[in-house]
């Protein structure tokens, strides 16, 4: 068996090397079809599957509490230490703070992800280590002990260099002098994907610095906890331990409210598995990574009904051949295997091209998912898995579109086949098969172009949906104090002067301050106390912003009634506040609300009562919901002092080149503030669209390449049937049929294979489009704009493709296609 397949194989290679052009068709659109499926499948392998590169990760879990779907990993160091007591079934329990650090450069303070982790996180854990060592189990309560960091070998790699003699060097983070005691292996990016970490630093550094940490039982922070089941451990005893050890927990510390979910659900303990580390980047993008894997699928049938096509075109071809060679004794099985390793030697090869193909596309791919405040990092670069599923699905393929033309070009009718002399009169393989095919492929396309017309346009509505507020030539960037030496009270007198300075070199008609701004990811909720509030769950709930007087003008927010506020709205003059309609709508209903007394909080300090002076209009901080309840507060009237602001200019033409001049502003003002993230409006929009993008994108790139293949397709078989019967064409010429009636005999032809696929398109469409519902926005799942549009389009391209091949019919010589014979 193996010296035939040698042979086969062999004799695969021989064939594809007598006809190139056939060959490279083949591979080149099987390599479109399978790079999409193997790019879109390391996006998912990246996100969804991999597990983290740890030692033994299937035994890592996180302890989480919640009931159904409402889970959290919240904590704090005293739930931390009761569990650890449970070493009975736990060898090991960590916890760690993913947080932003500032690291001081010669240019100012760099604004890096890091974390804080307990002293035993890198051996629970399991976490590589390149060179030094990471944390040992030094007490996390020792104030300002361990003085250490670990970095990753892409701060390594940034920062050093790669200097060999990195250990021992030293960092000013958060103020703090931090010496480099271990680098992470290349590849650990932390525990959560989507982050990357630079800087782990020993939890008992933010014990010194907020005191309250460890001893505060009741207050729950971003902290999740890992632990590692001992060996032979089962997953139930462990979880009945945990469950028991948090309702001791709560009872000790006497916090029984927490025991329950704001829906009244009971809360209880529970450990999820951790090899794949928090599954909040899965749980974003799981669906959309299925949306597109069900989309690359069908180009990937496109693609081998294309193929499927050529074979039956290529067996009709060597019909000769293969009457003769069963005619000397060849059985129709061993044809069928020689022809079936042809069609997998294709699909291999197809393979292989789409893996260079689809590194490229996940490089573009991976792009998408940067423009972010908080860029999520995927390393989806094909990997050994990858490669598996590559070769798996390569193989598949040659299977699946091999296997039809394989046994069509072998039923034949042997005693007439022989005594032909042409292999165009054996007619191996019927015209009305490869038409269905054509059809099938139209069929296919249509259901991915209108998906694709649906997701493009949501984007367009998203980008382009009435948000309330200016996105034209606004510039935005964020000023960071946190971790630094520069005082809170001084950080709106450094916005505002920021922005005056700005406003003096650019020639900007206005530049405010807050503490948000539209469609940000920044956000305040606040409970608002009125006298007579709504009945209902949540009804207190408000967002709050806190800003200067020109925020309003800055970012085109209109007054309705009442005033803005003024420089007069200072520390020490009457509280004011201004609400948006909503608020005022759902707050007051009819009433007048200027002049009527709020205030933050369900018990409100009198002291800190505001009065509404104004009511402006609704602006989005969501682009796919309606504008929620807001309030304004001056920002010279604001309580506790921010050590973080969003400052904004508004320009009168491209604010682009006033990016350039931010950081240099800022810095003549102070060294200390970090300046982030500086970006307009629309790249702003833009960054709260990503999945939305990243759907419109790819799902247009993936449309557009089935339409390419259902074209050359129908090309193909139009091309063939052309030259096929091209005597025939001939001698109706030479008889005197006008060339007109030739051309409409083969666009005829075209026509009824694009109506047909056309027709099971709709259908097949209008039901699949149910499955992109969900990410819709201002259309229906059937919208008919979107579906003409989609239809002519498609009905337009394979009409041309079909008129190519029916013009040459019309062009041929008589006399040539009389003699071909």
């Amino acid at each position: 068996m193996l010296a035939t397949l040698l042979q086969d194989v062999r004799y695969a290679v021989r064939s594809s090397g007598r006809t190139p052009g056939f060959a490279a068709a083949s591979i080149i659109t099987l390599a479109l079809g399978i790079g999409a499926n193997t790019a879109i499948f390391s996006l998912m392998n990246a996100v969804l599957f991999r597990t983290l590169p740890v030692g033994a990760p299937e035994d890592l879990y996180f302890i989480a509490h919640g009931a159904g779907n409402d889970l959290g990993t919240s904590s704090n160091y005293a739930w931390l230490e009761s569990i650890r007591r449970r070493d009975e079934v736990f060898s090991g329990v960590a916890a760690y703070n993913i947080r932003d650090f500032k690291v001081a450069t010669t240019g100012g303070p760099q604004r890096v992800v890091g974390q804080y982790a307990s002293g035993n996180y890198h051996a629970v854990a399991g976490i590589p280590i390149a060179r030094g060592r990471g944390f040992t189990n030094e007490d996390d309560r020792a104030a300002g002990g361990g003085s250490i960091a670990v970095i990753s070998d892409g701060f390594w790699t940034r920062r050093f260099g790669r200097d060999p003699d990195v250990l021992g060097k030293t960092l000013v983070v958060g103020g703090r002098t931090v010496t480099i005691v271990g680098v992470t292996a290349p590849g650990f990016e932390g525990m959560q994907p989507g982050r990357s970490l630079d800087i782990t630093l020993p939890l008992s550094i933010r014990a010194a610095d907020e005191p309250d940490f460890l001893t505060s039982p009741d207050s729950w922070t971003n902290m999740p906890l890992v632990a590692r089941l001992k060996p032979g451990t089962d997953l139930r005893q462990a979880q009945a331990v945990v469950q028991a050890a948090f309702s001791e927990h709560l009872s000790r510390h006497n916090i029984r409210g927490f025991s329950r979910l704001p829906s009244g659900a009971e809360r209880s303990a529970l450990l999820l598995p951790a090899a794949k580390g928090h599954d909040r980047l899965r749980t974003e993008y799981s669906t959309p990574l299925r949306v597109l894997m069900g989309m690359v699928g069908l180009v990937l049938l496109v693609s081998c009904v294309n193929v499927a096509n050529l074979l039956l075109v290529r067996g009709t071809a060597r019909g000769s051949e293969i009457a003769v060679r069963m005619s000397v004794g060849a059985s129709r099985g061993r044809l069928v295997r020689q022809f079936l390793t042809e069609s997998i030697f294709f699909s291999l090869s197809g393979g292989a091209l789409g893996l260079l193909l689809a590194s490229w596309s996940t490089w573009f791919i991976s792009s998408l998912f940067l423009e972010n405040q908080n860029p999520i990092v995927i390393d989806a670069q094909p990997d050994l898995v990858v490669f598996l599923f590559t070769m798996l699905l390569s193989l598949l393929t040659g299977v699946v579109f091999g296997l039809m033309p394989a046994f069509k070009a072998t039923r034949l009718d042997l005693a007439r086949a022989l005594k032909l002399h042409s292999a165009s009169s054996i007619g191996v393989g019927s015209a009305s098969g490869r038409q269905v095919l054509v059809a099938a492929q139209i069929a296919l396309c249509l259901i991915l172009v209108f998906a694709a017309g649906l997701l493009v346009r949501t984007q367009r509505n998203l980008q382009h949906v009435e948000g309330g507020f200016a996105t034209e030539n606004v510039l935005v960037f964020a000023l960071d104090a946190n971790d630094t030496a520069f005082p809170d009270e001084r950080m709106v007198e450094l916005c505002t002067t920021a922005i005056e300075r700005l406003r003096g070199r650019t020639g900007a008609i206005a530049g405010s301050c807050s503490t948000m701004s539209p469609v940000d990811t920044a956000f305040e909720g606040r409970i608002l106390g009125i006298p007579t509030p709504p009945p209902g769950r949540g009804a207190n709930q408000i967002v709050a912003n806190t800003v200067t007087p020109d925020y309003f003008q800055t970012f085109g927010i209109d007054l309705v009634r009442g005033r803005l506020f003024t420089a007069q709205d200072a520390a020490g003059a009457v509280r004011v506040a201004l609400i948006n309609e909503t608020a005022a709508r759902f707050y007051f209903g009819g009433a007048d609300p200027i002049g009527r007394p709020i205030a933050f909080g369900s018990k409100p300090d009198p002291a800190r009562t505001m009065t509404v002076v104004g009511i402006v209009r609704d602006a989005r901080h969501s682009l796919r919901q309606a504008p929620p309840r807001m309030v304004y507060q001056p920002l010279a009237q604001i309580i506790q002092a921010p050590d973080t602001l969003t400052a904004a200019i508004r320009t009168t033409s491209d604010p682009t080149p006033v990016a350039g001049l931010v950081r240099g502003e800022v810095a003549a003002l102070s060294r200390d503030v970090a300046v982030t993230w500086v970006r307009t409006m629309q790249q702003q929009i833009a960054a709260a669209l990503t999945s939305e993008r990243l759907l419109a994108t790819l799902s247009t790139a993936f449309g557009l390449l089935a339409l390419l293949l259902a074209c050359i397709g129908l090309y193909g078989v139009v091309s063939y049937d052309v030259a096929r019967r091209s005597r025939d064409i001939g001698i109706r010429l030479a008889l005197g049929a006008e060339r007109s009636t030739v051309l409409a005999g083969v666009l005829r032809q075209t026509a009824t294979m694009t109506a047909a696929g056309v027709g099971v398109g709709l259908v097949a469409a209008a039901l699949a489009s149910r499955l992109v519902e969900s990410f819709l926005f201002d259309l229906t799942p059937r919208d008919p704009v979107t579906l003409g549009v989609t239809t002519g389009m498609l009905a337009l391209s394979t009409l041309l493709a079909g008129y190519l091949p029916a013009r040459r019919a019309a062009r041929i010589d008589p006399a040539v296609a009389l003699r071909a014979e």
